[in-house]
């Protein structure tokens, strides 16, 4: 396989991951600021989560500058001119898709192209709540058609490579997100505010129903961090989503030489044994958020070394002349 459409493989997986890891943060922001205004409660600090989880602070502060009426949930899903936002997402999968005819099959194409004008054409006034559903739904199906009518191929691997280290590297964001910005103070730590922010982000990871069939008592930081954490049965713990980013990787790259897999594959090895190492009450104790700044950088370099080893590699009988 060419390494352009491999690298466009793997950026498809990360898009459509992206926006429905984003659909379901902002669903899950949209219900408990509806909740928090009918209380009396101010839902900015809410929003400004968000914007802080992914790592857009500095961008949103830009846009209102030039809009200054402009709320942190529209630009977080509608605006165009935010590259990162949830529409400019599924434009640049379905970008992605146009390219790929030959590499994915026909249903697949239909399904992005539909999610694409759904997000193109979706009115601010509609409301997000059914916008969101709908893209969570049709990635989904995107996903599951994807596994059902495409070949099970070198391809499909690099996309299930781009899918995983994006849902890692949100799930991280999701939970740093919730420990540095939401608790307002250590003496709301373990009281109903406390939990009421956990439950959150377990509904942001769509891990509640799984949290109370794993745990039973109270749901506690540690229980919680370690389940979005280090669970090997969770689809979206970091644990998990490196050990199946780990196995997507040396199937795509069975023939490659093994020179340029070599630095991906180092890097990965040493992320997996470390978090099969791990204790969540030693890492919250220690402070869980340079655990997980540490990681979302481990998780840069592997994608570093993909990119360079792999995806822009340079034939070597180039490289010696």
């Amino acid at each position: 396989m060419l390494s352009r459409v491999a690298e466009n493989l793997y950026w498809l997986g990360r898009y459509l991951e992206r926006a429905e890891n984003v659909a379901r943060m902002a669903e899950v922001n949209y219900n408990a600021s509806v909740e928090q205004r009918a209380a009396g409660g101010d839902d900015s600090q809410l929003w400004t989560a968000l914007v802080g989880a992914l790592d857009a602070r500095e961008e949103y502060a830009a846009a209102i500058e030039q809009t200054p009426d402009l709320s942190p949930g529209d630009w977080l899903i509608f605006s165009e001119s935010n590259p990162n936002s949830l529409r400019s997402t599924v434009t640049l999968a379905r970008s992605l898709a146009r390219e790929l005819r030959e590499h994915i099959s026909r249903e697949v194409f239909e399904e992005i192209n539909l999610l694409y004008l759904s997000a193109t054409r979706a009115p601010h006034t509609a409301g997000m709540r059914p916008f969101t559903a709908s893209v969570k739904r049709t990635v989904a199906a995107i996903v599951g058609l994807f596994d059902n009518t495409v070949l099970l191929n070198e391809g499909r691997e690099w996309l299930r490579c781009g899918l995983f280290i994006e849902r890692a590297d949100m799930t991280s964001r999701i939970v740093d997100a919730k420990y540095f910005i939401l608790l307002p103070s250590p003496e709301d730590v373990g009281g109903t505010l406390d939990t009421y922010q956990w439950m959150g982000i377990l509904r942001s990871a769509s891990a509640l129903e799984a949290f109370r069939k794993r745990y039973r008592g109270a749901i506690t930081g540690v229980r919680v961090a370690e389940m979005l954490m280090l669970d090997p049965d969770f689809p979206r713990s970091l644990g998990f989503c490196v050990t199946a980013f780990t196995r997507h990787f040396e199937r795509a790259t069975e023939a490659t030489p093994r020179q340029q897999s070599l630095p991906a594959n180092r890097e990965l090895a040493l992320l997996e044994l470390d978090l099969g190492a791990a204790n969540a009450e030693e890492i919250v104790e220690a402070g869980l958020h340079e655990f997980l700044d540490e990681f979302q950088t481990r998780l840069g370099r592997v994608h570093d070394a993909m990119t360079d080893g792999i995806f822009r590699a340079v034939p070597a009988a180039a490289a010696s002349r």
